[in-house]
């Protein structure tokens, strides 16, 4: 049996400035309205900028010790859980040094160690961190983001690179980049040019640091069933180019997305060929709408404490 998991997203609105939405295993969406921007993105302060670490289930959330703000740095989080449950995290900021040796300062922030540590590191190839796009995936202890200069998929730890190119028979851009069932994979969504096609690549020889993908899915929304939706079914069918952005993928089951069409969250089953709408969320309508996807231990687990709540 697989644990459960949440699928977190944040935006904003012309009275409330920024809500965190939760949607469970069983597609319940909850809003949580006492959690300020603050606790959510980084804080700039005097060029200090301060880092919380939210855990949205519990409500439990900390601020980690303040760190010098250089210019806008890349930025990841990396978790992961002992045997006795226990939550260990690292935060990683990192920022290009303009020189020829493709050195890059570092920032973390360990859990066990409470306190930031600096570093400068050499990577072994050239990559530009102002054209990385989407958030960062965590995979294997590393983060990876899309380059889209290159066209590759870059991750780093920072003392471990891994660079992978992308699919030669991919025609079109990442629409969305993620993991699911212990594999990094890759949407492509035309647009424009066929908007009711959809297709899903899996990186298959992680190990072996080779550049196999492989075409899982291919599918077209104007062949699929929608379940509860006349509506969305005349949309998808007959409107020209059909607003539709993936939302999630779902973390365990490879045949299932999260998508966003016009407005509404829908669940897109690529092997059942159907479509069902979970949630009617107007505000996405013209915002990107990206979840991040958390999976769940059994039991609740504590953040640790921060040195300065401690201090306090």
């Amino acid at each position: 049996m697989n644990p459960p998991f949440t699928l977190l997203y944040h935006y904003f609105t012309e009275t409330l400035k920024r809500l965190l939405f939760v949607t469970s295993k069983e597609t319940e969406f909850k809003s949580f309205k006492s959690l300020s921007s603050k606790n959510i993105t980084p804080k700039i302060e005097s060029l200090k900028c301060i880092y919380y670490v939210i855990n949205p289930v519990t409500m439990q959330w900390l601020a980690l010790p303040p760190v010098r703000q250089h210019e806008t740095p890349l930025h990841g989080f990396i978790c992961s859980y002992d045997k006795h449950k226990q939550l260990t995290y690292r935060v990683l900021r990192l920022l290009k040094i303009k020189d020829k040796n493709m050195e890059i300062k570092v920032d973390m922030f360990s859990s066990d160690t409470r306190e930031w540590t600096k570093s400068l590191v050499s990577c072994p190839r050239r990559f530009d961190l102002s054209f990385f796009a989407t958030a960062a995936v965590v995979y294997k202890d590393l983060l990876f983001w899309w380059e889209i200069k290159r066209n590759r998929i870059v991750g780093c730890d920072p003392n471990n690179y891994r660079f992978f190119e992308l699919p030669v028979q991919m025609e079109h851009g990442i629409d969305y980049f993620g993991l699911c069932g212990g594999s990094l994979r890759i949407c492509e969504i035309p647009g424009q040019e066929d908007p009711s096609l959809l297709r899903v690549w899996v990186l298959k020889d992680f190990v072996k640091n080779e550049d196999k993908w492989c075409l899982e899915h291919e599918v077209y929304f104007n062949q699929m069933t929608w379940k509860n939706s006349t509506w969305l079914t005349e949309y998808v069918k007959y409107v020209k180019s059909p607003y539709v952005q993936v939302f999630a993928y779902h973390p365990n089951d490879g045949d299932i997305l999260y998508l966003v069409i016009k407005s509404r969250i829908v669940l897109c089953n690529m092997q059942r060929k159907t479509l069902e709408m979970l949630h009617d969320f107007p505000m996405l309508a013209h915002v990107c709408a990206r979840a991040h996807t958390s999976v769940l231990p059994w039991w609740p687990t504590p953040i640790p404490s921060s040195p300065l709540q401690n201090a306090t």
